[in-house]
């Protein structure tokens, strides 16, 4: 018995693409990162504004979202981190490592070259204001010290004067006894004149 002949069919079977999974950034809602950060939403709001306006980086990297459907990314949590801890120039090298920072220059937000100028000129100006404040101060103090000497100064001399005028006073009762003293010797005497003249002008008479 002749076998039966077999029919051969091709199929064609693509390729199936297995890519590598791709690194996912972490984006943490506003309550994650609040809890990360120990921060409030305002606290966290000036946070993200001060890497935004001062660093220079792109909003886009930091949030996305609106209302409460906002989030922030791992950079942001980092970033963040790193500059309510102080660590200034480990956030300088975060943000030079970070390609889209650039982007926020062309917004007119200070790049990391014009960051440092604008700090030091800050703190010249708050020395400026400190000093000036201080020595309007001082000089406030010392017109109030001299006032206080003066009044204090007038006030002794007003004592002096009320001593003074006691003494004074107390010296014209004297003088005014004494002198009614004298006139009542004196007039004691002319009594006694007068009497001796009226018995001499009787005897001879």
């Amino acid at each position: 018995m002749k076998p039966e002949s077999l029919a051969v069919i091709d199929v064609e079977v693509e390729p199936i693409d297995n890519p590598e999974p791709e690194d996912e950034e972490t984006w943490y809602s506003a309550v994650q990162i609040q809890g990360l950060l120990k921060l409030s939403k305002a606290g966290l709001q000036q946070s993200i504004s001060k890497l935004q306006s001062i660093y220079g980086l792109d909003i886009q990297t930091l949030r996305r979202g609106a209302a409460r459907a906002t989030q922030y990314s791992e950079l942001a949590l980092k970033a963040c981190k790193l500059l309510n801890a102080g660590k200034l120039s480990e956030l300088r090298k975060l943000v030079e490592a970070t390609p889209a920072a650039t982007s926020a220059t062309a917004t007119g937000a200070l790049t990391i070259s014009e960051y440092t100028p604008a700090l030091d000129r800050r703190i010249a100006e708050l020395n400026q204001t400190a000093t000036s404040n201080s020595a309007s101060l001082n000089q406030n103090v010392q017109q109030l010290l001299a006032q206080i000497a003066a009044e204090n100064q007038a006030a002794q001399q007003r004592d002096a004067d009320l001593d003074n005028a006691e003494i004074n006073a107390a010296q014209n009762r004297g003088a005014a006894r004494a002198l009614a003293v004298f006139q009542a010797e004196q007039k004691a005497q002319a009594e006694v004149l007068a009497q001796l003249r009226a018995m001499k002008l009787g005897a001879e008479s």
